[in-house]
């Protein structure tokens, strides 16, 4: 950032090179030009900064989704073993204990608490 004596001189270069009748508009239309600028930067960083906050929020719903899928491995495995142990068939000298197999015209098993 130039110092005030450097401000100074580039204020009495401009008033030589341009003269006092042109000044005022080319020092509107820089500013102008200032404003655009500090415009177009503000918005670009404003989209830098949604975009960043799109990344985290994806990273964490990456994460949430890898814990979801774990909790469920963890609580369906079990539930599948004991299934499949319930649904084996006794084996002669096997120790795995479970239903008979039944046969296709075999009435269902009653239940009289469902009744």
């Amino acid at each position: 950032m130039p110092g005030p004596q450097e401000l100074l001189v580039i204020a009495v270069v401009a008033l030589l090179v341009f003269g006092p009748d042109k000044l005022p508009e080319l020092a509107r239309n820089l500013a102008k030009l200032v404003a655009r600028f500090r415009s177009a930067t503000q918005g670009s960083l404003a989209e830098f900064k949604r975009a960043a906050e799109v990344q985290e929020l994806d990273r964490e719903i990456r994460s949430l989704t890898r814990e979801l899928q774990e909790t469920k491995r963890s609580v369906t495995r079990p539930l599948t073993d004991a299934f499949s142990d319930a649904g084996t068939a006794r084996r002669p000298g096997s120790g795995v204990v479970g239903p008979a197999p039944r046969a296709a015209d075999d009435p269902p098993p009653f239940d009289a608490e469902a009744t």
